[in-house]
C-alpha cells in the first residue's frame, strides 16, 4: 500500500493519469535522476498524514536521523580530540569556574561551560552577567542528574538525545510541508551535519531549540479534521512554552503560530481558541522567565539589556554591513570569510522559502536570519542559521540530484568540522 504525504502519493505508487499529463511546472520540481515531485506548500491547506502514514514515519525518521546523527557525532568528538591535543589547557571559558578535565573537555568550552555552571550551583553560582543564558536547558539538565547522572554527562545526554530527535522531527517536518522521503532524509542529514551543528554535540541550547520549534512547526499546520487535532495542539503549546524558555529569540514562533491561526480562523471556536492559545506560547515561556527576573533581580528586562554590557554584544543589533566588514578583516583563520559565505547562502535560501513553503514558516524564517545578521560581528552567525529550520527545508529541496547532493553535504561536513576546530582552540567563538 503507497504511503501517503498530504495529498499527494508517494514514489511508490503508480501515478494516476492526470499525474501523467500534467507537465512540470513552478509548483513542482526534479532531478535528473528522481521523477518524485515536491510541491510548493507556501498556500497550500494541507493536512495532517493519514493514519497509516503518520504511523509509518516514524521508523523511516529514525534511521535518518541515527545515521546522519552518529556521523556528525564521529567527525565532532574526532575534532575536539584534535583541538584537545592542540590547547589541552583550554579553560571553561567562564569566570571564576576550575577547568575541566574531562574526556570530551573541549565540548565543555564556551556557552556549554555556562549552562552546566547553572545547572550545577543556579544562577546565584555563575557571574553576574550569567542571567543572559535562557533556563530550559539547566533545568533539563538538573532533572536528569537529579536521579544520580553526573551533571557533566546530563548535559551531553539531554543534547545528544536532543539532537536525535530533532533530526527525526525534521524528517516529519519535510513530510508536512508536501515532501517525500528523499527530500525529508536529506533535511535529517543537515539538521545534523549544517556548518553550525557541531554545537549539537556539545552543551549547546541547539538540539532542544531545533527540537521544540520542528514540532512546533508541525503542529502549527495540523488540519482541523485531523484525529489527533488536540494531541497536536497540546504538543504545539508545549513546544512553545519550551521554546520561550530555550533561548533569547525563540519567542519568535510566536509569528507563525499567529499567521496560521488566523489562516485557519474558520475553524470551530474551541479549536480556534487552542490555536491563538498555541500561538501566544512561546510568548507565555519567554514571560515566565522575565517574571522569574523581575522576582530575583527587580528587572525586567535584565535577561536582555545585560547584553549591552561591554564585553558581551555591547548592543541589541548591529549594522550588518560593519558586520561584514568585520568579518572580512579576520583573515587570520578564514572564519569570516566563510561566515560571509553563509550570510549570502542563507539569504538565498530565504528567497527560497518565499517560492515553496507556508507564509507562517517563511515569516519566521525571515524573521530569524534579520535577528542573526544584526547581531554584532557575524560572530555565532553559522550556529544561528543551523537553527533557522526553514533554510534547511529548502536546501534539502533543492539537492535532489545526488551529484549536487553530495557536494552540499560534503562542503557542509567540512565546514562543520572546521568550525568545530577553530571552535575547540579557542579561536572561533561559536
Amino acid at each position: 500500500m503507497p504511503e501517503l504525504v498530504g495529498d499527494e502519493q508517494s514514489t511508490e505508487a503508480a501515478p494516476s493519469s492526470q499525474m501523467r499529463q500534467r507537465p512540470a511546472s513552478a509548483d513542482h520540481f526534479t532531478s535528473a535522476d528522481d521523477a518524485t515531485h515536491v510541491p510548493i506548500a507556501r498556500f497550500s491547506g494541507d493536512g495532517p498524514l493519514e493514519a497509516t502514514a503518520a504511523r509509518a514515519w516514524w521508523g523511516p525518521a529514525f534511521r535518518a536521523a541515527l545515521a546522519a546523527w552518529v556521523v556528525a557525532h564521529i567527525v565532532i568528538i574526532a575534532i575536539q580530540d584534535l583541538g584537545q591535543r592542540a590547547t589541552p589547557h583550554f579553560a571553561a571559558q567562564m569566570p571564576g569556574r576550575p577547568e575541566l578535565h574531562h574526556l570530551f573537555n573541549q565540548l565543555y568550552t564556551w556557552d556549554t561551560a555556562w549552562y552546566l555552571g547553572i545547572a550545577q550551583t543556579g544562577y546565584s553560582g555563575v557571574a553576574n552577567d550569567g542571567v543572559r543564558f535562557w533556563p530550559l536547558l539547566p533545568l533539563t539538565t538538573r532533572a536528569v542528574s537529579a536521579v544520580g547522572i553526573p551533571a557533566a554527562t546530563a548535559i551531553l545526554l539531554v543534547c545528544w538525545v536532543g539532537a536525535l530527535l530533532f533530526g527525526m522531527l525534521m524528517y516529519r517536518l519535510m513530510l508536512t510541508v508536501g515532501g517525500d522521503a528523499v527530500a525529508a532524509r536529506r533535511a535529517a542529514w543537515l539538521s545534523q551535519l549544517a556548518p553550525g551543528a557541531f554545537v549539537l554535540v556539545m552543551g549547546y541550547t541547539e538540539a532542544l531549540s531545533g527540537l521544540l520549534a520542528a514540532a512546533y512547526l508541525i503542529a502549527i499546520r495540523q488540519s482541523a479534521t485531523s484525529r489527533r487535532t488536540w494531541l497536536w495542539h497540546a504538543a504545539g503549546f508545549v513546544a512553545g512554552l519550551g521554546s520561550g524558555l530555550v533561548r533569547p529569540t525563540g519567542m519568535l514562533l510566536a509569528a507563525p503560530g499567529a499567521i496560521e491561526a488566523i489562516r485557519q480562523r474558520r475553524d470551530p471556536v474551541g479549536q480556534l481558541a487552542a490555536r491563538v492559545l498555541v500561538a501566544l506560547s512561546p510568548l507565555m515561556g519567554l514571560g515566565l522567565f522575565l517574571l522569574w527576573s523581575h522576582n530575583v533581580y527587580g528587572n525586567w528586562t535584565l535577561p536582555y539589556s545585560i547584553q549591552k554590557l561591554e564585553g558581551l554584544r555591547g548592543t541589541y543589533a548591529g549594522n550588518p554591513f560593519e558586520s561584514a566588514l568585520d568579518s572580512l578583516n579576520q583573515v587570520g583563520n578564514g572564519a569570516g570569510a566563510f561566515t560571509l559565505v553563509l550570510v549570502v547562502a542563507a539569504v538565498g535560501l530565504l528567497w527560497g522559502c518565499v517560492r515553496r513553503l507556508p507564509v507562517s514558516y517563511t515569516v519566521w524564517a525571515a524573521l530569524s536570519v534579520f535577528a542573526a545578521i544584526t547581531a554584532p560581528h557575524f560572530s555565532s552567525f553559522a550556529r544561528y542559521s543551523a537553527g533557522i529550520l526553514p533554510l534547511l527545508l529548502v536546501g534539502a529541496m533543492l539537492t535532489r540530484d545526488w551529484r549536487r547532493w553530495g557536494w552540499v553535504v560534503g562542503s557542509s561536513t567540512a565546514l562543520c568540522a572546521y568550525f568545530a576546530y577553530q571552535s575547540f582552540i579557542g579561536i572561533y567563538i561559536p
